[in-house]
């Protein structure tokens, strides 16, 4: 989830939910979600956005100027939520509820969500999820991987990967051959090694003092070095 002081956004597997503080000034919420949406990564464009606002309801000059905010962002106005049923995947539940179930989430799993993939990537698919992504199989050159957390590839990652891609500096890429065409963290990017041979084991990419650093993790010990 990301948020300002009155404005949240929430990913989900069919959209993002955006929650809006009731008791906040209308224009003071659209400036926070002007500068939440500039922020954010261009994972989520494209995606619908259902919005929560308690009680409150918004006229319909100002529901358009919402829209309109979206549109500006790649973003798709889907519905309202009300305060006795909030958007859940597959079911609703209470707002409290799900507070009470976003709190457990992340004070008792740390792992955070996490997508399995159990095939190889091939040239043109893209993945884009918030959360980890774990594919089990290569990630082709011409496909992408566009995670908010960790991406692991337990093959040969020869695309592109962007973990932490809202701005998480500790998040990392992991492959047993690590050989992309491209790999960013957060705001860091590199292109593929220059000593681009097979062979050389698991390796994972992370950043370290303001570099993204490979770091080759396996029997034979650890090796760094910066990109």
């Amino acid at each position: 989830m990301t948020r300002t002081e009155h404005v949240a956004l929430k990913g989900t597997r069919e959209g993002l939910v955006l929650y809006l503080d009731p008791a906040a000034d209308f224009r003071l919420l659209m400036n926070e979600l002007e500068n939440l949406l500039k922020n954010s990564d261009q994972f989520l464009q494209g995606a619908n956005v259902r919005c929560y606002a308690g009680k409150k309801e918004f006229s319909e000059d100002e529901q358009a100027s919402l829209a309109t905010i979206l549109r500006q962002n790649q973003l798709e106005l889907a519905g309202w939520l009300t305060t006795e049923e909030v958007y859940v995947p597959g079911k609703t539940q209470s707002y409290a509820s799900q507070e009470r179930e976003a709190r457990l989430w992340e004070e008792g799993m740390v792992e955070g969500r996490c997508l399995f993939i159990e095939r190889t990537l091939r040239s043109g698919k893209s993945v884009q999820f918030e959360g980890h992504v774990v594919v089990m199989g290569d990630v082709n050159p011409g496909a992408e991987i566009i995670a908010t957390g960790n991406i692991v590839v337990l093959g040969s990652l020869r695309g592109v990967a962007h973990a932490g891609a809202t701005g998480d500096r500790k998040a990392s890429v992991s492959a047993y051959h690590l050989a992309p065409t491209q790999l960013r963290i957060a705001d860091l990017v590199t292109r593929a090694p220059d000593d681009g041979a097979d062979g050389r084991g698991p390796e994972i990419a992370k950043i370290k003092d303001d570099q993204l650093t490979v770091e080759a993790a396996g029997m034979n010990g650890w090796r760094s070095k910066a990109r």
